[in-house]
C-alpha cells in the first residue's frame, strides 16, 4: 500500500474518532455544569478550564479569545473553523481524507461520513447545537459509531483496515486518558455525593456505566474507575485495551511475531503496553493521577510520531513533525510562529532606526 493512501486512511479514522470524543467531552462538561448548578455551586466557569487543559487547547483558545465571553469555549470546541480540533474541523478533515481515497473505502462509508459533514456544516446543525446541544452531541457520537459499524461490516480485512483501526484505537486511548484528566484537574469536591456524581458522568461519557456496574457494583470509587478505564482488559474504550489493539495492528502490518519489534513504533507501543500490563490503580494514585496521565499522553504522542516516521515520512523530510506529537495544538503552534515572526520584524525595525 502507498504511504499516502495509508496516511489518509489513518487520519480519516483518527479525525472521526476525535470528533466523537470531543462531543463526549462536551457532554461531560455540560452535565458537570448542570450538576454544579443543581448543587448550588457558583463557580460554574471552573468546569470549562479543565476541558481546555485536558485537550491541550487552552493556549490556542487564549490566543484567539484574549477576552472570552460566555459561550466562546463551546463555540471554539464545536463549530469554530479556526480551531483545527473542533468538531466541525475534525469532520471536515475526515471527509477530505475519505474523498482523497474514495476507491479504498466502501460507498456506505462515504455516504455516512458525507452526511455527517453536511449536518455539522449546515445552518440546521448550528441551530440544533444552539437549541438542544445534547442532541447535537448525541448525533455526532451515533454517526461515528455507525461509521465504525459500517466499516466493520463492509471493508475487506486488508492493510487499509489495519491502518483505519490503528488510527481509531490510538486516538481513543488518548481521549480516554483525557476524560480522566478532566476530573483530576477539576476543582476538588469535599462532598462525596457530588464527587460520585461527577465520576458517574465521566463513566457515562465513556459508555462505561453498564460495564462498571457489572464488574464493580453501584458504588463509585476512583480505584475501580481507574481499573476499568485505564487497565480494563476487555472494555473496548480502556487505555490498555486500545494500546493492545494498536500493538496488534502494527504487528499485523509488518508480520512481526508478537513480543518482538521491527521498527520504532512497534518498540514504543510494546513498551507502553508492558507498562500498563504491570501497573494498577494503587501505582497511579501513589504516583499522582495527573502526572501519570501526562506521561501516558506523551508516550501516545511519541507512538503517533513513530508511526508517522515509519510509514509516511520520506527520508528527505526527516525534520517534519506529525501534528499528533505536538504538546500543543497545530493552531497554537502556527500562532506562536506568527508572533515570533512579528517580534523579529519589530526588533529589526528598532535596530534600523537606532
Amino acid at each position: 500500500m502507498l504511504s499516502r493512501v495509508a496516511d489518509h486512511l489513518y487520519w480519516m479514522s483518527r479525525y472521526i474518532e476525535r470528533a466523537e470524543n470531543v462531543a463526549r467531552l462536551m457532554q461531560v462538561s455540560v452535565e458537570l455544569l448542570l450538576d454544579s448548578v443543581a448543587f448550588g455551586s457558583k463557580k460554574t466557569d471552573e468546569y470549562w478550564s479543565p476541558v481546555l487543559a485536558a485537550t491541550a487547547m487552552e493556549g490556542a483558545f487564549r490566543l484567539i479569545y484574549p477576552q472570552p465571553k460566555p459561550g466562546d469555549i463551546s463555540h471554539f470546541l464545536t463549530l469554530d473553523e479556526r480551531n483545527p480540533d473542533s468538531i466541525l474541523s475534525c469532520v471536515r478533515e475526515a471527509r477530505e481524507n475519505a474523498r482523497t481515497i474514495r476507491d479504498q473505502i466502501t460507498d456506505e462509508m462515504w455516504s455516512e461520513i458525507n452526511a455527517l459533514y453536511l449536518l455539522v456544516s449546515s445552518s440546521g446543525g448550528a441551530e440544533m447545537l444552539e437549541r438542544t446541544p445534547q442532541s447535537f452531541f448525541e448525533k455526532i457520537i451515533h454517526s461515528s459509531l455507525l461509521f465504525d459499524g459500517i466499516t466493520t461490516a463492509t471493508l475487506s480485512r486488508s492493510e487499509g483496515w489495519n491502518f483505519i483501526q490503528l488510527g481509531r484505537f490510538l486516538e481513543r486511548a488518548d481521549k480516554t486518558s483525557r476524560f480522566l484528566d478532566i476530573k483530576s484537574q477539576s476543582i476538588s469536591e469535599t462532598d462525596h455525593a457530588v464527587d460520585s456524581l461527577q465520576w458517574g458522568t465521566i463513566l457515562r461519557a465513556c459508555s462505561a456505566s453498564a460495564s462498571y456496574r457489572r464488574e464493580s457494583g453501584s458504588e463509585v470509587t476512583l480505584q475501580k474507575i481507574l481499573d476499568l478505564l485505564l487497565f480494563g482488559v476487555e472494555f473496548p474504550r480502556s487505555v490498555r485495551f486500545c494500546v493492545r489493539m494498536v500493538d496488534e495492528m502494527l504487528h499485523a502490518i509488518t508480520g512481526t511475531p508478537t513480543g518482538r519489534y521491527s521498527n520504532q513504533c512497534e518498540k514504543k507501543t510494546g513498551a507502553l503496553l508492558a507498562k500498563l500490563n504491570f501497573a494498577d490503580p494503587e501505582d497511579v494514585l501513589s504516583y499522582g493521577l495527573h502526572q501519570y496521565i501526562d506521561e501516558l499522553q506523551i508516550a501516545l504522542n511519541e507512538t503517533g510520531q513513530a508511526i508517522f516516521e515509519t510509514y509516511v515520512l520520506l527520508p528527505q523530510e526527516s525534520t517534519r513533525i506529525s501534528p499528533a506529537s505536538l504538546s500543543f495544538s497545530p493552531l497554537e503552534f502556527e500562532l506562536r510562529q506568527q508572533q515570533q515572526q512579528q517580534q523579529q520584524q519589530q526588533q529589526q525595525q528598532q535596530q534600523q532606526q537606532g
